[in-house]
């Protein structure tokens, strides 16, 4: 069964007249009538930075919102269907129906790869009064950036906005946060990143675009957030639209994350996140091309593992000073459950690759507090989550190891690759692997 929502601008909106009668209606201005819900504050944020995005930017920033409102507001697991896929059926106003409406299935499918789910997305007019958005800035475009750069708060956009800082490059760095973990690490970095190379060496826009519970009442029901990348893309795809310096969207991720070969068959499809996997990016780059926005999206790091990323770091006494800043734990609030504070798991896969690349590629010792510091301190329940992710990267490590021919096969299962670069994804995916079964030698992690 599919879940209707239908996001107005304003009391006057009253959305499509075929509506569905038990549709979620979101309005998604504020009390001020401007848009809200974090996307307000981020124009005004461009704004200031005295560049202004075109309306089509516009549209896509809200509709970015929007996807990620439905997102987290309908949990997997109560879906009709399989208890996993879910149907989304979305209706937005934008200020140019025709182009959007023939970019729907396109947009669809980029969606489907991504999070898993079906999305019916359909297109209206903006109210009258909200024909234009855009405010124009009061000043020229004056800030030359050479590019914008995803700024996570994780090591991996920590490292691209070192080596960029460090080449000379003057980045726009784009962040997005829900969580105060997130928040709390982009803000630690950034200072850090400051004192070092400048307050002028770098541009840095920030937004906490969401939808809390008062704003729909199921918000934040499922975590997995599968949308976020495709938020967090758009953010800096209409940043850089915005800006008359640059056309170019870099994507700091390890190729190992960015492919995400699922560790056992059974996590194909939507139970492995996407959100850097180059057909994602390719067809995110794609869409938004044909939409009317020139962007070029890259992910530099595409061909490296996480460990050769810290080892190649443009200035590695410096991430060694700051890395234990950065947050790379799923989820470091689920500890609450075990009475401990916020902070990096150290058994999630995330946290794993991070301890393997640090181990692989920083000199000296991880200086990250983990809440399992010491694997090998006693054996490890694969029933458990402690235990479980570190079972199947045992699994994964040795078959990679034992079947070298076959990873031109496995790299592929995620999605479709290059075929002129399957070798290189191949040779990507053999070096990760090996990165983790470097750290995971002597740990114990049993069934039952």
């Amino acid at each position: 069964m599919s879940r209707d929502y239908v996001f107005v601008m304003g009391m006057k909106d009253e959305g499509p007249q075929d509506r569905a009668v038990d549709a979620t209606v979101v309005d998604l201005l504020d009390m001020s009538g401007i848009v809200g819900h974090g996307v307000g504050p981020f124009l005004e944020g461009l704004r200031n930075l005295n560049v202004v995005p075109s309306e089509i930017g516009i549209d896509l920033l809200v509709l970015a919102s929007a996807v990620y409102a439905a997102d987290t507001s309908y949990n997997r697991k109560k879906t009709d269907y399989d208890s996993w896929t879910r149907q989304f059926s979305l209706s937005i106003p934008v200020s140019n129906v025709e182009r959007w409406t023939d970019l729907a299935d396109h947009l669809s499918s980029t969606l489907r790869f991504l999070t898993g789910d079906y999305w019916n997305l359909c297109f209206r007019a903006r109210p009258a009064d909200k024909s234009v958005l855009a405010k124009p800035p009061e000043e020229l475009d004056l800030t030359a950036f050479d590019c914008v750069s995803l700024f996570s708060g994780g090591l991996d956009s920590l490292i691209g906005a070192i080596d960029l800082l460090a080449s000379g490059k003057r980045p726009l760095l784009i962040s997005h946060y829900w969580d105060a973990q997130a928040s709390a690490a982009q803000k630690r970095l950034s200072e850090s990143l400051s004192k070092k190379f400048g307050e002028d060496s770098y541009g840095w826009l920030r937004a906490h675009i969401g939808f809390s519970r008062a704003d729909l009442a199921t918000a934040g029901e499922d975590d997995n957030q599968r949308a976020r990348s495709f938020l967090f893309y758009s953010m800096a795809a209409v940043a850089a639209d915005a800006l008359a310096t640059t056309e170019t969207v870099i994507i700091p991720e390890n190729g190992l994350i960015a492919l995400n070969v699922p560790l056992e068959p059974f996590r194909l499809g939507s139970l492995s996140t996407r959100t850097a996997h180059p057909h994602f990016i390719k067809s995110y780059e794609s869409f938004v091309r044909q939409l009317g926005i020139k962007n070029s999206l890259t992910n530099p790091y595409g061909f490296k593992t996480k460990g050769e990323m810290v080892k190649e770091c443009a200035d590695g006494e410096f991430l060694k000073s700051i890395v234990a800043d950065s947050m790379s734990c799923s989820a470091p609030d689920k500890l609450r459950w075990q009475k401990a504070k916020p902070q990096h798991c150290g058994f999630c896969v995330p946290c794993l690759i991070r301890r393997a690349s640090l181990l692989s590629g920083l000199s000296g010792k991880d200086p990250t507090l983990y809440y399992l510091d010491d694997l090998r301190a006693e054996e490890l329940e694969s029933m458990h989550a402690e235990g479980r992710n570190i079972r199947s990267f045992k699994f994964a490590v040795a078959d990679a190891a034992t079947r070298p021919k076959s990873l031109k096969y496995i790299v592929q299962k995620p999605g479709p690759l290059e075929p002129d670069l399957i070798d290189n994804y191949a040779g990507i995916y053999g070096r990760g692997m090996a990165e983790v079964g470097k750290l995971l030698r002597g740990v114990v992690a049993r069934h039952g």
